[in-house]
């Protein structure tokens, strides 16, 4: 009879159990996680200028800002001549950028036997990456939303001059073919739209939807929609919407650095690579405020052997005596 009992205790409890993680899952949500706010994403930055008309337009002038844009007349064709040409003596190619009803080209070609034209091959340039202070390399976009980077690029040294990329100044050089990886972007770029199929380490980058043009607002101050909407609400006070948004300057020394160390940070730019995303976060999910080692793990080389940086300010700074 005990364990007829026992039995039946047994069977109740589960059932009980049973019902209350069913009641869990189907119940209405309650009034508390209706109200929990939606993460914060990203917005058209020039929403910003509405607002902080004056910090906007004085930003708008700096490097950063002239990261990414789409081509012109002044910074395509208009350095030298109309129809610019080099001359690549290690691939005996030529290479010239031209205009053509309001679209810009990059073209390659070479001189045949008969001392015509031959071997020609030209992209669209759809962007241009850098902002002209150093350099600007061109990139095209591909039937598949992809980018990449051609051959030909504008150096800003000694008045300016058109020369090969990086990497390019060699006989097999990699034609029209270099891929704009998300890390790429990542450093020279707002944040732009990818596939959510696309979020894992070694997929194909792939970009969709809205392109930004520039480093702006929320790679230091974080996704920008809850801010917004925040400032369009009557009554807000000044608290409220400055805990709407991730300014720097409030964060410790640490975080607020970090800011600045998420793209340059580049301890070397040899084979191995100097950071690598953690496994289970995508490529433009850093967020401001949060530790950078949440995001990617850094490496170093070891001491006294050669290194190459291009980004490498604030890894430079960091071992300085006046840092230290």
């Amino acid at each position: 009879m005990r364990n007829r009992w026992l039995l039946i205790a047994t069977i109740v409890c589960g059932l009980c159990a049973g019902l209350f993680r069913y009641l869990q899952t189907h119940s209405a949500p309650s009034s508390e996680s209706k109200a929990a706010p939606q993460a914060a994403h990203y917005i058209d930055s020039s929403l910003c200028a509405g607002c902080h008309a004056s910090i906007w337009a004085t930003y708008r002038r700096t490097g950063m800002a002239r990261s990414f844009y789409r081509p012109t007349a002044e910074t395509t064709v208009g350095f030298t001549t109309k129809n610019p040409t080099y001359y690549h003596k290690a691939s005996d190619s030529y290479f010239t950028v031209f205009e053509r009803d309001g679209r810009f080209y990059q073209q390659r070609y070479q001189i045949g036997f008969d001392g015509k034209q031959t071997n020609t091959l030209e992209k669209e340039i759809h962007f241009v990456m850098g902002s002209g202070n150093h350099v600007r390399a061109y990139l095209s976009r591909t039937g598949r939303g992809t980018y990449v980077e051609l051959p030909l690029a504008w150096y800003a040294e000694n008045g300016g001059y058109w020369a090969m990329n990086a990497g390019y100044d060699r006989p097999d050089y990699p034609g029209f073919q270099r891929n704009i990886t998300y890390g790429c972007m990542f450093c020279h770029n707002g944040i732009p739209d990818i596939p959510s199929g696309n979020q894992e380490t070694g997929a194909e980058p792939v970009f969709t939807g809205r392109m930004p043009e520039g480093i702006d607002c929320q790679r230091c101050h974080g996704p920008g929609s809850r801010h917004a909407e925040e400032a369009a609400r009557p009554g807000v006070s000044i608290e409220q919407l400055r805990k709407s948004i991730v300014n720097p300057a409030r964060l410790s020394p640490a975080r607020e650095m970090e800011v600045c160390l998420q793209c340059h940070l580049q301890t070397t730019s040899s084979r191995l690579p100097s950071s690598v995303l953690r496994y289970d976060r995508s490529p433009f999910s850093y967020r401001p405020g949060e530790p950078l080692a949440d995001f990617s793990l850094q490496f170093d080389r070891a001491s006294g052997n050669p290194r190459f940086e291009i980004a490498g300010a604030a890894y430079r700074l960091r071992q300085s005596l006046c840092f230290q």
